[in-house]
């Protein structure tokens, strides 16, 4: 056996063990009865171990050659990929929902973040835990600070289905510190058990009862913000389109979005396309399928409507042509990431699923991007901040262009070489750049 023959053979070897010893670590969790996601945190040790030994197959996933910071980079795609393959394999042994083994294997990112805090910092921040009118919601304020300070709705991502405040934890302390604002981090109920608009109505009541209680919590409910992140974003949205008609109390003065999810109307926008997992060699966990499944999840709490998603069937041949695609349009983005357009995806359409939900598709407190130009007039000052290895990239760079078409206050950073997700990568060498970049747009506008 030549020495390729015997490296290839080596290979499959391995990837045989990996996958055995992954069955073994799932079974496990099984027959401890962790199936009720709950006390498991020896079992998800096992689970790491298996991560562990098939990361260095994952690695070999190829990658941009301009990425900014390549190996880390390579490990968190890896490491996300991973998880999404336990997931749907534990789901497969019937052992869980892979959304519940999604939800246990991501939440140590919370670990990774927290690991980060030194003592001396946390002791500059007074954390505790309230109830804002029955929404849990975690407060962060300076320590020493005098006066009313401003104050910052947090919105965490993960699809919403996954991830919590604890997961953003770290960041959430570093976001207080730096900004001198009380920061609020909202735990709203998830989906698929909480569908639309279960998480946005916890993220508005959250919001209206900051702003009313501003005196007591010690806030400026004139200096009001609201920010999160992908699915986060989309709800940040969501909630200031919503405070538009509470017209008895202050106005948000900021929102702020980083890469958000704003449409399920079209998803063959040129991100959609690149981005797709099925490619394998897409460097974000935002890809167009793990996105197809978790808008769905969201509205219906099922993802029974994939194959039409997918391809656009999902949306009437009248809907295709009317002015909610206008708002979705490729020409809102920079010459540099026109495709040529699907035409065959705009003559397609199944009747029975596309009637059925064209109301929450075309929902502008679900998808804000199907906002009117009116209703984006009535919005805050806006930040929003894209990534380019993202197939949610081009949502907000059509926003930050139909606000800027509309002559509204809006700012928009990219990050090219960078992958959905890395604002929560606190070790990657671009996270004080960015949040120094939001920093000073608090500052400025809060």
């Amino acid at each position: 056996m030549d020495v390729q023959k015997l490296h290839l053979h080596n290979n499959k070897m391995k990837g045989h063990a990996s996958v055995q010893l992954l069955k073994r670590a799932l079974v496990e969790i099984r027959l401890s009865g962790a199936s009720k996601m709950a006390g498991i945190s020896r079992n998800t040790y096992l689970l790491w171990g298996g991560i562990l030994v098939t990361m260095a197959l994952y690695l070999h996933t190829p990658f941009p050659n301009e990425a900014a910071e390549p190996w880390k980079q390579r490990i968190t795609s890896a490491s996300v990929r991973i998880i999404n393959d336990l997931s749907a394999l534990g789901q497969l042994l019937g052992i869980a929902s892979s959304v519940n083994i999604s939800r246990v294997l991501s939440e140590n990112i919370k670990h990774l973040n927290t690991a980060s805090l030194k003592p001396e910092i946390l002791q500059k921040v007074q954390i505790s835990e309230d109830t804002f009118d029955g929404v849990p919601v975690r407060v962060y304020k300076p320590t020493g600070a005098n006066g009313p300070l401003p104050g910052i709705v947090h919105i965490h991502g993960g699809g919403w289905a996954l991830l919590s405040v604890d997961a953003y934890h770290a960041f959430t302390v570093e976001l207080a510190l730096k900004t001198e604002a009380i920061v609020a981090s909202v735990e709203y109920r998830l989906s698929p058990e909480h569908l639309f608009p279960i998480p946005l109505d916890d993220c508005v009541t959250a919001t209206k009862y900051i702003i009313q209680n501003g005196e007591k919590l010690g806030i400026d409910s004139d200096r009001v913000a609201v920010m999160g992140d992908s699915a986060g974003g989309n709800l940040a949205m969501a909630v200031s389109l919503r405070m538009r008609s509470e017209t008895h109390i202050p106005k948000l003065k900021v929102q702020a979005l980083l890469y958000p999810a704003l449409q399920a109307m079209d998803f063959n926008t040129p991100s959609y396309q690149q981005y797709s997992q099925r490619l394998r060699k897409c460097p974000s966990f935002a890809t167009k399928e793990i996105l197809v499944r978790y808008w769905q999840l969201y509205a219906f709490g099922h993802d029974g409507y994939t194959s039409d998603f997918y391809v656009n069937n999902h949306t009437t041949l009248a809907l295709k042509s009317s002015k909610y695609a206008d708002y979705v349009n490729q020409n809102h983005l920079p010459a540099k990431y026109h495709f040529k357009e699907n035409d065959s995806s705009k003559k397609m359409e199944n009747g029975n699923v596309a009637s059925k939900i064209e109301n929450i598709i075309t929902n502008p407190y679900f998808a804000p991007l199907m906002a009117s130009d009116d209703e984006l007039r009535a919005l805050p000052k806006t930040y929003i901040m894209t990534a380019e290895y993202d197939c949610l990239r081009d949502d907000g760079w059509i926003l930050a262009d139909r606000l800027k078409t509309l002559k509204l206050s809006c700012e928009h950073d990219h990050y090219d070489g960078y992958e959905h997700g890395f604002a929560l990568m606190l070790h990657y060498d671009v996270h004080g750049k960015f949040m120094d970049n939001v920093v000073q747009y608090f500052r400025k506008n809060l």
